[in-house]
């Protein structure tokens, strides 16, 4: 199974996702912003988002494919607001019988910004600019499952999560 956290840049995908691990037992995050770096670092091209990079995409879904085995707990904090690159992505791997369960975290922007500078990122980093595009990309129906963070507790998103997409966690 896998948990596909989206959300905009700066609204707490990573801590819910570390969160999850530790009362998902048996689960692991998987970070494609590595496959990004790693692209980066080795195409002789950059693009602005790694998201554009048509090998980005495919290199990510082919390691999700063979990682998501029977058992797999895989947990997948993500930004990803580009329709037709979901449906690359996460639409074939659901085409092809993996079990994706994708969950939109949402915040006001000001939240948003609230929590870029409260991890020292400013909201005028790239991150920080893109949050009002980012937010309205969400409001797409493709991203209808959503959880609204702004007045939820750390442990009370987990929670929101597991209740979401039906998976049983450990106690707190």
């Amino acid at each position: 199974m896998i948990i596909w956290i989206n959300g905009t840049f700066g609204v707490g995908k990573t801590t819910a996702a570390t969160g999850l691990q530790q009362r998902w037992s048996g689960s692991y995050i998987f970070d494609p912003e590595e496959t990004g770096y790693f692209l980066r670092a080795q195409l002789p091209e950059n693009k602005d988002d790694f998201q554009d990079e048509p090998l980005w995409r495919t290199f990510n879904r082919q390691l999700l494919e063979q990682l998501n085995t029977e058992d797999a707990r895989i947990i997948v904090p993500m930004t990803l607001t580009n329709p037709e690159y979901f449906q690359e992505i996460i639409g074939t791997l659901r085409d092809s019988g993996h079990d994706v369960r994708h969950i939109a975290l949402m915040a006001k922007e000001a939240t948003v910004k609230r929590r870029l500078i409260s991890r020292l990122e400013s909201p005028n980093s790239w991150g920080g600019k893109q949050a009002e595009q980012r937010l309205r990309q969400l409001s797409d129906p493709l991203f209808s499952q959503q959880i609204k963070t702004d007045d939820l507790t750390k442990g009370q998103i987990v929670d929101a999560i597991a209740l979401v997409t039906g998976i049983e966690l450990s106690p707190a």
